[in-house]
């Protein structure tokens, strides 16, 4: 008579987390809960809930103390519940397919250091980011990995995963997103870029280009122009082109292009929007937007010249990039709604 054949599996390493808790919500409260061990694939969870045997659980882990505002210092798992005994529950974690998930497997820190609650998360957050970028670009999974996994440093990973996990997040609604690819060189290029990206506003922007790279149809490239232009703004070449595009009022030509009426903003506005009162560097980085062709440009005697008022009308290229960087996906028209028909004085479609 055959034997059976077994495979056996190693049981993942289990360590402490005392400065880790996981939270569940009791209706609309918030309760908080000491993990007392934690591995790969499950925790040990000190909670008086009775969580029954393959009952499904949502938990939000992070630091012990308030329930934590921003979403890179907490992360939400699907956890099943295993066992229960007098002190807890044992929980295995759900994660999504392709989950990259590595406790515990860095070689440049020690035991402590990779048991703080900071390192944990980052690596669910990561393993959940390469989990999304393998489902939507499969064919450069060894890329994907060899980036988030050896090449960018940690303040550079933790750019790179918040772009993917944002750009997920604006994905959720979307038609058929299950469905959705996105060219291999889009994607690297906005996870190599956007890695460096110094605000939390240009990071959603990243992420709203790589949401809108991802499609049912075609893995088309039609984005990599909008890269070019994003990779070359500063924070504060953003907040001043986010000013632009989102105080403009649209119309729609007789040929049915996109344009913007004229704006113009006093030296006091540009202070304000820039939160820099060095009137000749504003001039330097508005003459830099015009010259990318996001801003229409300026008839100007001096360059070097303190400005009296500033042009801060977006051209047709500005709009559509903005409404891309905001995950739109279909005509910018769409995007900034109902316009009407051009009378326009001075007007921005170049």
């Amino acid at each position: 008579m055959r034997k059976p054949s077994f495979s056996y599996r190693e049981r993942a390493e289990r360590r402490s987390a005392p400065s880790l808790a996981a939270y569940h919500w009791d209706g609309s409260t918030p309760k908080e809960n000491n993990v007392s061990n934690i591995s790969e694939t499950g925790a040990y969870i000190l909670t008086q809930q009775h969580w029954a045997p393959g009952e499904v659980v949502s938990l939000t882990l992070q630091r012990k103390g308030p329930l934590a505002r921003t979403p890179e210092h907490r992360f939400s798992v699907q956890a099943k519940a295993v066992r229960r005994d007098k002190n807890g529950v044992g929980v295995s974690f759900v994660l999504p397919n392709g989950a990259d998930l590595r406790l515990w497997q860095s070689p440049l820190k020690t035991v402590e250091e990779q048991t703080e609650p900071e390192d944990i998360l980052r690596e669910f957050r990561t393993a959940a980011a390469v989990a999304f970028l393998r489902r939507i670009c499969p064919s450069a999974t060894k890329e994907l990995r060899l980036l988030l996994r050896e090449r960018l440093s940690n303040y550079r990973l933790d750019s790179a995963v918040e772009i993917a996990l944002h750009a997920e997040e604006m994905l959720v609604f979307e038609p058929g997103t299950r469905k959705m690819r996105a060219h291999p060189r889009l994607v690297l290029r906005i996870l190599e870029d956007g890695s460096w990206a110094e605000t939390e506003r240009i990071q959603q922007y990243w992420a709203g280009l790589l949401a809108t790279s991802c499609s049912i149809a075609a893995e088309d490239q039609f984005n990599m122009v909008f890269i070019d232009l994003l990779s070359q703004l500063t924070p504060v070449h953003a907040r001043i082109f986010s000013a632009a595009c989102a105080r403009a009022t649209t119309f729609q030509s007789e040929h049915g292009a996109l344009g913007a009426h004229s704006q113009i903003c006093t030296a006091e506005e540009m202070i304000q929007i820039v939160g820099s009162s060095d009137l000749i560097k504003i001039d330097r980085d508005m003459e830099h937007l015009s010259e990318l062709g996001l801003l229409v440009k300026r008839d100007k005697s001096s360059f070097f010249s303190l400005m009296d008022d500033a042009n801060l009308t977006p051209t047709r290229l500005g709009l559509d990039l903005y409404a891309r960087c905001n995950a739109h996906r279909g005509a910018a028209q769409e995007y900034y709604g109902p316009c009407p028909d051009a009378n326009p004085e001075p007007i921005a479609v170049a």
